[in-house]
């Protein structure tokens, strides 16, 4: 799951190329951008110090728009509510590939050298976006040969969840800096290449329906960046 080369050979080479300025009609990335491109995916490996931190906690109840935790914790979030009402617990995870990355960005911006910092940035993103899809979608093989299932993810800050759920979701784990990410005053994330979240844990033999239940097919926000279709 940590492993640094799966990460960087994981990342959809697709959906970089249209994130940097790529469309279907025509895919016109210059050749001297891809030169880029492909200098700091070479370099990539060196920048990333992913780490993630997971706990599990048990659902009392998930209805009206919110999830009580059985230690007392509330999260309110109408979609995810109805997303994980018919599991009986949260995974909940923080993610990082640390600050090594956000230093090199920094820097190349500090030079003018912005397609440059562009780049990498994306592919920070892109990296610990992959880091956690790699989690889940191991945990979800876990729990599929157990007869469980699991949950689409959520994240603090997205849909109709709101950020400053950040701090009950943090005050769940045992460290005070799970993963060695801290929460700004502000309930963002350092380093800023950091992933947060919960999805549920489902009980066996409840059906591939309610796993496959997902809020974004009812969204009324087609150009929604984090839809998920």
């Amino acid at each position: 799951m940590l492993n640094v080369a799966q990460i960087t050979c994981s990342l959809d080479e697709g959906k970089l190329m249209r994130s940097l300025g790529a469309n279907r009609r025509s895919k016109s990335i210059s050749v001297s951008m891809k030169r880029r491109i492909l200098n700091w995916r070479l370099k990539l490996p060196e920048l990333l110090s992913p780490k993630l931190d997971h706990c599990t906690v048990d659902i009392a109840v998930a209805s009206n728009g919110r999830i009580m935790l059985n230690n007392g914790t509330l999260f309110y979030s109408p979609k995810l509510a109805r997303t994980v009402q018919a599991a009986d617990a949260l995974c909940c995870f923080v993610a990082t590939i640390g600050s090594q990355l956000e230093v090199e960005v920094q820097r190349c911006m500090a030079n003018n050298h912005y397609a440059d910092a562009f780049i990498l940035d994306t592919l920070g993103s892109m990296s610990v976006e992959a880091l956690v899809d790699r989690f889940h979608t191991a945990r979800e093989r876990q729990f599929k040969s157990q007869g469980q299932g699991v949950t689409l993810r959520f994240s603090p800050g997205y849909c109709d969840w709101h950020l400053t759920d950040q701090i009950p979701l943090f005050s769940l784990f045992k460290k005070a800096v799970p993963a060695g990410v801290r929460l700004t005053e502000t309930c963002l994330m350092s380093p800023q290449k950091s992933i947060s979240g919960v999805f549920g844990i489902l009980p066996r033999d409840i059906g591939q329906s309610v796993a496959n239940y997902n809020p974004c097919k009812s969204c009324g926000q087609p150009r929604c960046r984090a839809r998920r279709t």
